[in-house]
């Protein structure tokens, strides 16, 4: 694994990463970690001066933890729940490698080769299209998915840091007997209903969306500033409309349920993204999805109640790699998830993506059309984990 496939960076600058890693390890105190767990507590985005005050701080205070986590390679996310955007998310899952060249990119979620051999593939597309939407895309790919797996609802758990980091050791604490314990001790609950989709959305929130997920603290002027610059429109847009959509549009609907801190920057340098398809009982997956998704080694948890299936996302070092098979097996042998399969996932071609700013702009049909006649237009932008390659150090 070479530095070059790394954000392009030489392997003195991964190097002065690790570094980074190490000292911001050093740094990370109980008052930082309190920090991280306050700002993550919302279900909303807060305002600084919000954080502030109900710890008790000064504002330049909680300035300085977030330019801490800013210079050390740490970045905020917003929760977005895409349910109430009126979207869903469809995975696909292919036996075979397939190519990033060659797919359709304009809605595209997630993309990586499976190892040894294989692909994970999702979009975005509108609830109650995933049908038309396979019939249009198949022809573009080589090969047949062996599963097609719809995702209609995002967990708003944030990982807590407090509970799972151990300050003497310096590192990430993971028990899977504790884990299974936690499971089975957390009672079942009514799992949420598809969120029903109030209103229309448009390109203007889209872009906002797009933009907080990059950072959930970037100012609505700069957005709007963005918003003319990025899609040159013909007739700019100015800031109090771009404040109406945020405030009637997005908050006013829940549509972004808090923000969480990528925490792939203190994971082991060994770490390689995994993930994980669970079915069963949907009161049972969604407590498995409630423990887990507290623990920073699993990134994202999302469901599909209707069909009891669910998605976990982490970050796993290799040595934990049999441990998270033998602790799905252990859940599937107690009757807790029906059953289970994970998937180890290519680090260097791994790749995330913002939701697309055009998806409610034609229908997802047409927008596939277009990609066949050789027009797409991708309106998303990658998100990169920073993560540290281990060869880089001699591993």
């Amino acid at each position: 694994m070479g530095s070059e496939h790394l954000e392009g960076l030489t392997e003195r600058e991964l190097v002065e990463r690790l570094r980074a890693i190490i000292l911001f390890r050093k740094y990370l105190n109980p008052s930082l970690i309190d920090f991280i767990e306050q700002v993550q507590s919302y279900e909303f985005i807060p305002e600084i001066t919000r954080v502030a005050e109900d710890m008790g701080l000064h504002a330049s205070t909680v300035w300085k933890f977030m330019n801490l986590l800013r210079s050390k390679g740490f970045s905020f996310t917003a929760v977005i729940d895409i349910g109430r955007l009126g979207l869903e998310e469809v995975v696909l899952v292919f036996d075979d490698y397939i190519p990033y060249e060659g797919l359709f990119k304009s809605t595209l979620r997630f993309y990586a080769p499976v190892v040894p051999w294989g692909s994970v593939v999702s979009y975005i597309i509108p609830k109650g299209m995933c049908e038309a939407f396979i019939n249009e895309i198949a022809p573009t790919i080589p090969k047949e998915p062996v599963e097609v797996i719809r995702l209609t609802y995002t967990l708003p758990v944030k990982s807590s840091l407090a509970k799972y980091y151990n300050l003497k050791e310096r590192r990430v604490r993971l028990n899977w007997d504790e884990l299974f314990r936690e499971i089975i001790a957390t009672p079942r609950e009514v799992v949420p209903r598809e969120s029903a989709r109030r209103g229309r959305f448009d390109e203007i929130d889209m872009f906002i969306l797009r933009e907080l997920e990059l950072n959930p603290f970037i100012s609505l002027k700069k957005i709007t500033e963005r918003y003319n610059r990025v899609l040159r429109a013909v007739t700019p847009i100015n800031y109090i409309r771009v404040l109406r959509h945020y405030k009637n549009h997005i908050e006013a609907r829940g549509v972004v349920r808090g923000v969480k801190l990528r925490l792939t920057p203190i994971f082991e340098v060994d770490s390689v993204p995994t993930i994980s398809v669970i079915r069963g009982n949907p009161a049972d997956i969604h407590r498995v999805g409630r423990v887990l998704a507290l623990h920073p080694y699993f990134t994202s948890a999302r469901f599909n109640p209707a069909e009891g299936v669910g998605l976990l996302e982490s970050f796993m070092p290799l040595k934990e790699l049999f441990n998270l098979s033998m602790f799905m097996r252990r859940l599937e042998r107690e009757r807790v998830i029906r059953e289970w399969r994970s998937y180890i996932l290519d680090i260097v071609r791994h790749r995330m993506f913002t939701l697309p700013t055009n998806i409610f702009s034609e229908p997802i049909t047409e927008i596939v059309k277009r990609f066949k006649k050789g027009e797409e237009l991708v309106t998303t932008v990658e998100i990169r984990e920073k993560l540290v390659s281990p060869d880089v150090i001699g591993l």
